[in-house]
């Protein structure tokens, strides 16, 4: 749910707690609306419900919403960019199940619906995100290559948020458990093994400095290219 979180015709507009949880709660009572009006027209086994969003939450009620991982709403730490997701697809997708093994992204849902669909790919087109289908339908999805991110290009929109635990570098590779961040100007470069330090407190850039290295050109060629892109 995005602010302002306005529960009912007579509540304030202000960011909280009661107003937080007001909204959720309505949020699913639509979602409940909409599953059962799915089962009442017989769609439900031919309808792919997919929840999510788009990134993590503002850094308010002392990150509470980010259960600990670091970082929030406009950072690359993991509280700025790891996301549940909720699939439900009867008869494909396995009930109950939960999967914290498989990394995949939003750049994944054009490919793996393309594929669900039986729709063609443009082949004069190159896409960042790969067919996570397996992963949905009960298989643990491994990656082919890393994940990639980029956000801040101006001091002005990277600004917030201002604590300086949250405001991260604004390149990051994650490649299976190695997460790695660095400015475009290759600064403040961090590695973190996600594995055993999923909120990111230690940096280990420099004992595992080979890794670091492979990562950060990775990591920066990509961001390079980025200048070469449309832009809208």
């Amino acid at each position: 749910v995005h602010t302002p979180w306005v529960p009912d015709a007579i509540s304030d507009r202000k960011d909280t707690l009661p107003n937080l949880v007001q909204v959720t709660e309505t949020l699913d009572a639509q979602i409940g609306r909409l599953v059962a009006e799915l089962d009442n027209r017989g769609l439900t086994d031919q309808t792919l419900l997919i929840v999510t969003s788009d990134n993590g939450p503002a850094p308010t009620f002392n990150q509470r919403r980010t259960v600990g991982l670091r970082g929030a709403k406009l950072s690359l730490y993991e509280g700025g960019i790891r996301m549940p997701m909720i699939i439900r697809w009867p008869g494909h997708v396995p009930a109950g199940r939960v999967d914290t093994q498989s990394i995949w992204s939003a750049v994944d849902i054009l490919p793996t619906l393309a594929d669900i669909a039986g729709a063609q790919l443009p082949s004069e087109h190159s896409l960042d995100g790969e067919n996570a289908r397996a992963c949905w339908e009960g298989e643990t999805f491994e990656r082919t290559a890393p994940l990639l991110w980029e956000y801040g290009r101006n001091e002005e929109f990277f600004r917030y948020p201002g604590n300086p635990n949250n405001r991260s570098p604004n390149v990051a590779v994650l490649e299976d458990n190695w997460k790695l961040l660095v400015n475009a100007d290759n600064t403040s470069l961090e590695l973190y093994d996600l594995a055993n330090d999923p909120n990111e407190t230690t940096n280990v850039a420099e004992q595992h400095a080979t890794t670091a290295e492979r990562l950060k050109t990775i990591a920066l060629q990509w961001r390079a290219s980025l200048n070469d892109a449309p832009r809208e």
